[in-house]
């Protein structure tokens, strides 16, 4: 095996078709998902926990087969040959989640009347559709076997093999990087896309496993967190670091612990923000590495965020109502003036306005804001639930500088935790509503005698 040691390769991604090995590897998630799933449906969410940051993408045509896609198919198919739980779906939380996404899915479908690219409507549609799936399979399979020990140690693996798998790219070489006195240093990503990427699958993970070491004490779950911080601060993502910061003590602020916990967490999240500037900085990152204005490293296509977001209010202002059409950024930015670049906003409100206009935007606040209220006033402080809450309190600051929900290994883990969060939510409520029903059954006798 040959390792380069702190260098920079750029990745320039091809499009390669399914071929025999990678179709058996589909056949095998989605049968080994299966299999788990019929045993214990926790067990198949735990699959799909690991799977998603690994996923494993080959082209079929104008779209993609993955190891996730195969393995959700894989639940679904066990789900619907087994006795499954669907009374979640009566109590408001994952009412409210379903309309929300609906909205979402509905300001897609508008993008297309003012769209160039009918093709990538259609894409972000299904992508969409894939994000509603993974939250409805995760909804019913916890429902129907409500049991978190397996979805823990297959987090806290998923986390170790994706913070392995970055800091690795030290002695093999990453392909993402940031000038440090003229030279190239390396900006860890890992099994996830970029470093902007792993910084939001780290958004999404460490505050649930905050909220999980805040209830239950356990060496190795702490050692998976400090393993997880040192990784996360290693990307150098400026919007990630303090995204994660916020969710963290979004779950401080909830839970409330022991006060001389509290502060241990409190400490080292400002420590790791702190230490994180001043490596930066002492390092030698360029002068606009703190600002828009950054420049895109040399050969990499890209523009600084400046540029992206001038040419997201300009397309915007084309369709102010329905936008210029889902997916059709990236493919209209020469109409703008940003020849030879094709990329997505870096910001995933930006994004939104551009391509499925007011229409849009408003949805995904929405989704934003319905996730959000519905984890907050539950009253369930649960892990899993707390831990949600501050997942979404994350990933909504870390995308107002990028767009993670353009990369699905990070929306994926994302939309599978919310759904095993709102599962729980929705099995207190059916509890709630049981014991308040057999109060009243249990009453009518005592005072059916009663003149």
């Amino acid at each position: 095996m040959i390792v380069h040691p702190w260098t920079v390769t750029l990745r320039h991604p091809t499009h390669v078709p399914v071929d025999l090995p990678s179709a058996l590897v589909y056949l095998a998630c989605a049968l080994a998902v299966g299999w788990l799933t019929r045993r214990r449906p926790a067990l198949g969410i735990a699959a799909l926990l690991v799977l998603a940051p690994f996923d494993l993408a080959r082209y079929a045509g104008p779209t993609t087969i993955t190891t996730l896609k195969a393995g959700l198919l894989g639940m679904f198919v066990a789900l619907a040959f087994s006795r499954f739980d669907l009374a979640a779906f009566r109590t408001a939380p994952v009412r409210a989640m379903l309309v929300a996404f609906g909205a979402t899915l509905l300001a897609i479908a508008l993008s297309a009347t003012h769209a160039q690219h009918l093709g990538a409507v259609l894409r972000e549609g299904l992508k969409d559709g894939e994000y509603l799936l993974l939250f409805l399979g995760a909804v019913v399979a916890f429902a129907t076997d409500p049991d978190d020990r397996p979805l823990w140690r297959a987090l806290e693996i998923a986390v170790l093999l994706v913070s392995g798998s970055a800091l690795a790219e030290y002695v093999l070489g990453a392909h993402s990087g940031i000038l440090l006195h003229g030279h190239s240093a390396p900006r860890i990503a890992g099994a996830l896309e970029g470093p902007n990427q792993l910084a939001g699958y780290f958004d999404v993970t460490l505050p649930v496993l905050v909220a999980r070491a805040l209830v239950h004490r356990d060496r190795f779950l702490a050692t998976v967190i400090g393993i997880a911080a040192v990784t996360d601060v290693l990307t150098i993502s400026r919007s990630g670091i303090v995204g994660v910061s916020l969710g963290v003590i979004a779950v401080l602020l909830v839970l409330r612990p022991i006060q001389g916990t509290a502060w241990r967490f409190a400490a080292a999240v400002a420590l790791s923000v702190v230490l994180g500037a001043g490596l930066a900085v002492r390092a030698g990152v360029p002068a606009g590495y703190f600002s828009l204005d950054q420049a895109p490293q040399s050969a990499d296509h890209l523009a600084n965020r400046a540029q992206l977001w001038r040419a997201a209010f300009a397309l915007w202002q084309t369709s102010p109502v329905v936008g210029i059409g889902a997916g059709n950024y990236e493919l209209d930015l020469s109409e703008v003036g940003l020849n030879d670049v094709r990329t997505h906003a870096n910001s995933v409100y930006l994004q939104s306005l551009a391509e499925e206009g007011v229409i849009g935007l408003i949805a995904l606040l929405g989704l934003f804001a319905t996730a959000i209220v519905t984890l907050a006033r539950s009253g369930v402080r649960r892990p899993l639930v707390v831990g949600a809450l501050g997942a979404t309190i994350a990933l909504a600051s870390h995308q107002i500088f990028d767009d993670l929900f353009f990369f699905p290994k990070v929306a994926s883990v994302y939309w599978l935790v919310v759904g095993v969060a709102l599962a729980e939510i929705a099995a207190r409520r059916l509890f709630e509503r049981r014991r308040a029903a057999a109060s009243v059954v249990n009453a009518v006798p005592a005072n059916a005698g009663v003149s």
